[in-house]
């Protein structure tokens, strides 16, 4: 997170030397199994990660607000992302890996290699972790980009604090966590941290009980996902501040660590590509995991297929040049073969004036296998209560109708002689489209019919947001409604706490 925040800062006109100067301020290591970035212009794959290390820590208040190193020794990585940068879409797509995943994690690493919780393996340096989720997730590396708790908290007092909107009292015991006062609200440093390391959380529901978030770190990587929309808008608010821009990386500097192989102008190079990254064209996933006991009696999660490969591999593909597509054999409407999920490229663009819908459907199209090509606003609205629109070429009308049949909600096709093979746009009309997550098999007997299969309840993918979880707001705007209301998720570790 704070290494785009630092490029949005670093791509300011007129500082290109002072960035010189900072770039030298921070702290390089080497990762031997990073892979070599690809060519200018094309998707490169940046490992972002929070460090839980309390080296730092010098004095009893910062005893008080992290634990030293008798509670917590070594370092691992609190918090682990892959950012996958799209110069040509002007997009990152950032993919969340729980820490608790249980992987194999290589070498021979006393007390870490073997299987583990992924997090384990950052005690060993970066580069442990780096080759872990390249042969275990099959995610390829180029770049490595890691922050501790100081920094963190440095950067955004620099910023003034953040903007969050909190649908109702939350603490958490472990971090210092107590918001008492509901609604829009600035937020400093201190709180930020204790917000986005929260894996304790309660929240006060309607009736004014306590109750316990037991989603541990899933509900923890949704406020970190709203954090850094609320970090982006008030970067992007901020960047002609030059005072606030140089208390953001006067912090910075001093607490980022990075790969030997980034340069500064590759840093400055992608600052001009992403510099205003909006929040439409950020696009947020969790790997689709389930639970597990291990033999010796821990609560951990595995990656649950085929789902997890299914996610990677749309993450791989995006912004990878398409295929040419082959010449298209002549066929009546009733005999063409439905197309694949994966075989289907989408433009998917927010028709409704308002809201992150077309990011919310991206996502879902993307779990269920489609190629997501590109997340925007519409060039105009459809006007309320219309369908929506998928729009497709002259041989397209089999990609528009395999995208239409993973969609809940109206649709209407458009020929559009511009699209090509099965590259369609959806123009999403109002929040009443949704996308039904399914996988699909045909039967053998013939004459059957084809079967769906919904995703088991024990997979969980992270996509129905906490409605007690914060999110982005504007001062002075009209409050939005909300409820502290349950909803269906996976089985809650540990025991409800309830008290009045």
């Amino acid at each position: 997170m704070s290494f785009i925040i630092f490029l949005a800062a670093a791509g300011v006109g007129g500082i290109i030397l002072y960035a010189d100067y900072r770039f030298h301020e921070i702290k390089k290591i080497h990762a031997k199994h990073l892979v070599k970035a690809a060519p200018p212009g094309q998707p490169f794959n940046v490992l972002l990660v929070g460090s839980d290390s309390r080296a730092f820590v010098d004095n009893p208040t910062q005893v008080r607000a992290f634990g030293n190193g008798s509670d917590a020794g070594g370092q691992r990585s609190d918090v682990t992302m892959v950012a996958r940068f799209v110069p040509a879409t002007k997009s990152v797509t950032v993919l969340s890996i729980p820490r608790d995943l249980w992987v194999h994690i290589p070498g021979n690493v006393t007390d870490i290699s073997g299987m583990n919780r992924i997090n384990a393996a950052y005690n060993s340096g970066p580069d442990l972790l780096v080759q872990t989720i390249e042969e275990d997730l099959h995610i390829p590396i180029n770049h490595y980009i890691s922050v501790g708790f100081p920094g963190f908290l440095g950067m955004v007092n620099a910023l003034g604090g953040v903007t969050m909107d909190f649908p109702t009292e939350v603490k958490d015991a472990y971090t210092g966590l107590d918001v008492t006062t509901p609604g829009c609200q600035v937020i400093n440093g201190t709180v930020a941290l204790q917000l986005v390391r929260a894996r304790h959380l309660e929240y006060k529901d309607a009736e004014g009980y306590w109750e316990y978030d037991g989603l541990s770190d899933f509900s923890r990587i949704q406020r970190q996902d709203a954090f850094f929309r609320a970090v982006l808008a008030k970067v992007n608010a901020s960047i002609t501040n030059p005072f606030a821009i140089n208390g953001f990386i006067s912090a910075a500097v001093g607490n980022l660590t990075i790969d030997d192989t980034m340069s500064e102008g590759d840093l400055l190079h992608i600052a001009t590509e992403f510099k205003g990254l909006a929040s439409s064209h950020l696009v947020t996933e969790t790997l689709p995991t389930t639970s597990y006991v291990t033999d010796g009696g821990a609560d951990v999660l595995l990656a649950a297929q085929p789902y997890a490969a299914r996610t990677i591999a749309a993450f791989n593909r995006i912004g990878e040049p398409k295929a040419k597509p082959k010449p298209a054999t002549p066929t009546t409407p009733t005999t063409a073969p439905p197309l694949a999920d994966s075989a289907v490229s989408v433009d998917v663009l927010n028709a409704s004036g308002g809201g992150l819908l077309a990011t919310d459907t991206a996502r879902s199209l993307r779990q269920d296998g489609f190629i997501i090509t590109g997340i925007d606003n519409a060039p105009s609205v459809l006007a309320a209560g219309d369908p929506s629109e998928i729009f497709y070429g002259p041989t397209g009308l089999p990609a528009a109708r395999t995208l239409a049949d993973a969609l809940h909600g109206k649709v209407t096709f458009v020929p559009e002689p511009g699209l090509s093979g099965g590259d369609v746009t959806l123009w999403v009309a109002n929040a009443t489209l949704t996308v039904t997550t399914t996988t699909t098999t045909t039967t053998t007997v013939p004459g059957a019919p084809t079967t769906t299969t919904t995703i088991p309840a024990d997979v969980y993918t992270n996509t129905q947001p906490e409605p007690w979880n914060p999110f982005p707001c504007t001062l002075g705007a009209p409050a939005a409604t909300t409820t502290t209301a349950g909803h269906a998720a996976p089985p809650r570790r540990g025991s409800p706490k309830r008290s009045g």
